[in-house]
């Protein structure tokens, strides 16, 4: 039997100008050596607001934003508000309902988005792209064996893809991004 637990990756938008920015990941950020003075944070799931709160708490201006109108969108409305409050209150520049449209360099390099308000930007020293992680699933020949990817690995309840001695669990098959359910799944595996 084969079991693929090859997890999920940041998920990078196609924005003019980023892969020129030297933007950071969840996965990248430690290679920092230095605490940024300016950091934009792009996202507003649990990664983005997480590391919006401790880079704010450390002393970095931190500006967080989401195109959505609200952070932690798959959270209620009351959560989603009391987090907001909790990142104002620590110092965090919220801006929800904020599409990211670009990065650009001038004398500043900054990420340009446009809001009910109209277009703004917002300069930093370092970019966190944090929109989401998406299945690993490139490399391992699974597209030339038909196993459907939905984005995640498609298996039935007992976790088995189209072959019955392939599995998928955690992350790589969904639907839950948490390590207890990749855990859980893993041992079902």
């Amino acid at each position: 039997a084969i079991v693929i637990a090859s997890g999920a990756e940041p998920s990078i938008p196609n924005l003019p100008g980023l892969e020129d920015s030297g933007y950071l990941t969840s996965e990248t950020l430690w290679r920092l050596r230095e605490l940024p003075r300016r950091l934009v944070i792009l996202g507003g799931g649990p990664i983005g607001c997480e590391l919006a709160q401790a880079f704010a708490r450390l002393g970095s201006s931190v500006v967080q934003v989401q195109k959505a109108e609200r952070l932690l969108v798959r959270e209620d409305d009351e959560v989603s508000a009391f987090v907001r409050e909790r990142l104002l209150a620590d110092g965090v520049d919220v801006r929800t309902g904020c599409a990211a449209v670009s990065v650009e360099r001038g004398d500043a390099t900054t990420l340009v988005c446009e809001s009910h308000s109209g277009r703004l930007s917002f300069p930093f020293d370092t970019l966190l792209v944090a929109v989401g992680r998406a299945p690993r699933t490139a490399g391992f020949g699974l597209e030339e064996l038909g196993i459907p990817l939905a984005p995640t690995v498609e298996t039935d309840a007992w976790l088995a893809t189209l072959y019955p001695n392939i599995y998928a669990c955690g992350d790589v098959a969904g639907p839950y991004q948490f390590t207890h359910t990749a855990a859980h799944q893993a041992w079902y595996a």
